[in-house]
């Protein structure tokens, strides 16, 4: 069969147990690239990610645009930060990164390479984040787009930057639900990493 990968940024939050929750119904796997700001706060979530088979990734600890806000060192610490916090929670460190908003360059791939980080792109992205994305027009642009080995970036969680504001998620959870019965009739959902793995030795 056929595989793809789902990742989710900006978590863990309030709407990462119910999208956990529709994973494991369908017997998918995901990767979940989490804020390292906000990692402790839901430690027991970060747990189940784990024993449940899902990925964690690094999502930088705070946010930032890496490669047009950040210096070398301000780089190295948003991922090094969040890589120690992961690693204290769950026991071992990430192994992927993706950088918010994809601000990646060069410069950014070479310091996360020192602290062992691949960068994870993305190939079908709905504007899942944006205030008035319904979870209608989520799971459309998903099913009209998906193509088998591609990775789908999705998110279950708010930037620190605006938090408090009133956003939510429950669209992305709502489209989650509705996308998962036909994904999984067509394709194995998988980590990033096996994804891209088996597609870098292809």
């Amino acid at each position: 069969m056929d595989r793809i990968a789902l990742t989710f940024d900006d978590g863990p939050s309030e709407w990462t147990g119910p999208i956990l929750d529709l994973l494991g119904a369908h017997g998918a796997r995901a990767t979940f690239f989490v804020v390292g700001s906000v990692a402790r706060q839901h430690a027991a979530l970060l747990h189940r990610i784990v024993a449940e088979g899902h990925e964690l990734g690094n999502h930088s600890w705070s946010h930032p645009a890496l490669a047009s806000d950040c210096d070398d060192d301000d780089v190295r610490e948003e991922l090094e930060r969040t890589n120690h916090a992961l690693a204290e929670i769950v026991g071992t460190p990430p192994r992927r990164f993706r950088a918010p908003h994809f601000d990646v360059d060069g410069r950014v791939e070479a310091i996360a390479a020192t602290l062992g980080l691949l960068h994870t792109p993305s190939d079908v992205a709905p504007p899942d984040w944006h205030p008035r994305a319904t979870s209608a027009v989520t799971a459309t642009f998903i099913l009209q787009q998906v193509w088998p080995g591609a990775v789908v970036n999705l998110h279950d969680g708010i930037p620190p930057s605006e938090a408090g504001t009133g956003q939510t998620r429950q669209a992305t959870v709502d489209a989650v639900a509705t996308i998962l019965p036909r994904l999984v009739e067509r394709y194995e959902c998988v980590t990033a990493s096996s994804l891209l793995e088996s597609r870098s030795r292809a």
